[in-house]
């Protein structure tokens, strides 16, 4: 979607039998996409029932950050975790979850790991900032575990435990799958169904019933 043309991504919610959901690049987001400015399209999907995705994308961070990365590496680890978490806490702390209750949001295409991190973060500055964040009725960490998160890149190279926490924290019915296919570096479904810690009631949930569910299919 078009977010930094309102009127333009409301335009394209009319014909909410054609689409399944509005998603947003989170890279260059500017203001960040808490922002009430962006309030008019998700009153829009949470009317229509569709979910929005924040989907990372670019791996550059020469505008969010820094300029001066030299390799890919530094960039693609970097870059598609700060584009999302970015927007996570812009959402969280600018009170979108309140506002629009209903709307499920969807951060796709940055793994899991980063996520309790972020939490654990979110939520020592919220103790110590509450003012600062005067929409929240909750704290952060329940409207954070209230999303869905794609598993795409799961990193399975983490150690077995970590990887098993993230998903007990997030919970099996908030983790759609995704490929990225046909990128290089997709995930094949074998990376869910190898995971020993998934009952199989787990792995039907991630391959097939959570975006079932959250993108009405």
């Amino acid at each position: 979607m078009p977010y930094s043309d309102v009127d333009a991504s409301l335009e394209m919610v009319e014909d909410e039998e054609a689409i399944r959901g509005g998603c947003f690049v989170t890279a260059g987001a500017n203001p960040p996409l808490g922002n009430r400015k962006y309030d008019p399209i998700y009153e829009r999907l949470e009317d229509a029932g569709l979910p929005i995705v924040f989907h990372t994308g670019g791996s550059g961070l020469d505008d969010y950050v820094r300029a001066g990365y030299e390799e890919m590496i530094e960039t693609h680890t970097l870059g598609f975790l700060e584009s999302n978490m970015s927007q996570l806490v812009s959402l969280v702390c600018q009170g979108v979850p309140e506002k629009f209750p209903d709307l499920d949001i969807v951060s796709m295409e940055s793994g899991v790991t980063y996520v309790p991190g972020l939490i654990s973060r979110l939520e020592e500055e919220y103790h110590k900032r509450p003012e600062e964040a005067p929409l929240l009725e909750k704290r952060p960490s329940e409207y954070i575990t209230s999303y869905y998160f794609g598993t795409q890149p799961l990193e399975v190279s983490a150690s077995r435990r970590l990887l098993e926490l993230c998903f007990e924290m997030l919970g099996s019915d908030r983790l759609p799958y995704a490929s990225d296919h046909p990128h290089w570096d997709f995930d094949s479904p074998s990376i869910i169904m190898d995971l020993p810690f998934l009952s199989d009631e787990d792995r039907k949930r991630i391959l097939a019933g959570n975006a079932a569910e959250v993108f009405d299919l």
